[in-house]
């Protein structure tokens, strides 16, 4: 079954500011190109099987439902609905690094 994949404003956000910083302040455009089609890959991933991957391990987020996919240092995180229709939502694609839980207790108390 093929879910409908829809990355939200704050996860094109992070996107875009993983391309600025890698090919501005890294000044590696290549690299930026490669670390951004293989995060394109990772999201069209999910439209086929997406509870394949992980719960994160933080339990509060894990009880929404959140999982993650990772695309070398960088981290999407997602939420598969079944109902009413079978949907993804990518909320976030954070480094690997940065306290990612907090930024993500934040955003889901944002949709509460």
């Amino acid at each position: 079954m093929i879910y409908n994949v829809r990355v939200v404003k704050p996860a094109q956000t992070d996107i875009h500011d993983i391309h600025i910083y890698i090919t501005y302040d890294l000044q590696n455009p290549t690299a930026a190109e490669r670390r951004i089609s293989l995060i394109d890959e990772k999201i069209l991933s999910l439209e086929t099987m997406p509870t394949r991957y992980p719960l994160v391990s933080d339990e509060y987020l894990a009880s929404k439902g959140v999982r993650l996919v990772a695309a070398k240092t960088h981290l999407v995180f997602f939420v598969a609905r079944e109902q009413p229709l079978k949907r993804v939502f990518v909320l976030r694609v954070l480094y690997c690094r940065r306290d990612w839980a907090r930024i993500l207790r934040h955003d889901i108390a944002q949709l509460d």
